[in-house]
């Protein structure tokens, strides 16, 4: 990352997330710049003392992360209530309940030119000279500029190619091709997740690499997962998949593969759908099965009990028009976006019954191509992605409307030298979280 500031490393222990870092490897270290100090006056050391706890958590847990690091400094009582369990819950559902959608901009660059490379792992015209310096930006509708939340410089050449990036209550996983990388970019927490058994990661050629995983949270345990699958073996294709607990701690932690493999294998190069619930899912390898009843469908697995399933999709959708249909997820749900190019519409539709098949035709749109939806807005609107631009679909008048340029906006703290080769951006729905 450029050198603008100091950098410092954190422990395994830092004190500023929620532990979830425990039994991880290799914590990088970061770029500070942009974070101006919060300075508590001396008389805001008697607060405490003047508000009933329980109004105190109240106000607290509607600030922003950056506010709430600068307090656990006020004093040992606000401190205890910032770092526990339930208030770090509690605010992650404030985060999560405001009505205008956040969203989390990660610029990827190239070292050098764009060079196209033959097909790497089944990622088809993806470039394999990635940077390895990973920043993040915040912004909302409205905003002018992208807010500088975190950056780090990952040292050069451990990883070549970046795949697409996860969110979860505030944690982004970040696969590449050596590693899985975990991010919160409130907290500046980052780890590097520790080899797993099925650790093949490039099993015998590099043609045959493997790049899916998925980030969810259990809703049993209340823990975060990590899960990704690995080849058994090529010819016959059979794929593994192995299960790492975030902050889990003591014998037995680490990587623990699934009682059962998963029946089809998956698409090698996408990341998991992450689905409130506990579930993720996965685009099934079509081009192993191009004759299967079941091609085009979406695999799942369940965090809580560790079991498979398929998903089919819409019955009048057509799974061989695969570059007009996409699976993704609009505020928790699961749905399928289908464009229309003889009508000039991509038509949304959405499921959230226990099975996965009862599909609910939710929104038609009028735009001329697949997009990501990135949220609904109280004002009766959507917020869109498409490429280097978000959009601000009208639901009731149909007007679409262009609302951040990314190649265009200001970045806090101005754009680093190397963003001349940049090559695109990781977006999403964003929750800031203590996680």
């Amino acid at each position: 990352m450029d050198p603008l500031g100091g950098r410092r490393r954190r422990t395994a222990a830092s004190e500023s997330g929620g532990g979830w870092m425990k039994g991880c490897t290799s914590v990088r270290a970061r770029d500070t710049r942009s974070r101006n100090r919060t300075v508590v006056p001396p008389a805001a050391a008697t607060v405490p003392d003047l508000l009933p706890e329980e109004i105190v958590v109240e106000i607290l847990a509607r600030l922003p992360v950056k506010s709430l690091l600068c307090f656990k400094s006020v004093c040992r009582g606000w401190r205890a209530i910032i770092s526990e369990p339930s208030f770090i819950r509690t605010q992650l559902q404030c985060s999560a309940s405001k009505q205008e959608p956040s969203i989390l901009i990660s610029p990827h660059t190239l070292l050098g030119r764009c060079d196209i490379q033959p097909p790497v792992g089944g990622l088809g015209d993806w470039p394999n000279n990635f940077s390895t310096q990973i920043s993040f930006y915040q912004w909302q509708r409205g905003a002018s500029i992208a807010r500088f939340m975190d950056a780090t410089a990952i040292p050069a050449n451990e990883f070549h190619l970046v795949c697409h990036f996860a969110h979860c209550d505030g944690l982004v996983l970040a696969p590449t091709d050596t590693n899985l990388y975990l991010f919160n970019p409130a907290t500046r927490d980052t780890i590097t997740l520790p080899d797993g058994h099925g650790d093949n990661h490039h099993h015998g050629t590099e043609m045959e690499a493997c790049y899916a995983a998925g980030l969810g949270l259990d809703p049993v345990t209340r823990k975060y997962k990590v899960v990704r699958a690995f080849y058994r073996s090529v010819d016959p294709i059979r794929m593994g998949m192995e299960v790492f607990t975030v902050g889990e701690t003591g014998a037995g932690c680490g990587w623990r593969e699934t009682v059962t493999d998963p029946p089809y294998p998956v698409s090698r190069w996408l990341t998991a759908f992450t689905v409130n619930g506990g579930y993720l899912f996965w685009y099934m390898d079509r081009f192993r099965y191009p004759n299967d009843t079941l091609h085009g469908g979406l695999l799942w697995f369940s965090l809580q009990d560790q079991a498979f399933g398929v998903t089919l999709l819409p019955h009048s959708l057509d799974p061989a028009l695969d570059d007009k249909v996409r699976p993704d997820v609009l505020h928790g749900e699961l749905c399928v976006l289908h464009a229309n190019s003889d009508t000039m519409t991509v038509t949304i539709w959405t499921t959230n019954s226990p099975s996965f098949d009862d599909w609910e035709r939710r929104y038609c749109i009028y735009v001329s191509r697949l997009c990501h939806p990135m949220g609904l807005l109280g004002d009766g609107g959507m917020l869109l992605w498409a490429k280097h631009t978000i959009h601000r679909y009208d639901l009731w008048s149909d007007e679409l409307t262009a609302v951040c340029e990314l190649g265009g906006i200001r970045y806090q703290g101005g754009r680093p030298p190397r963003w001349k080769n940049l090559f695109n951006f990781s977006v999403m729905p964003y929750t800031e979280s203590l996680r």
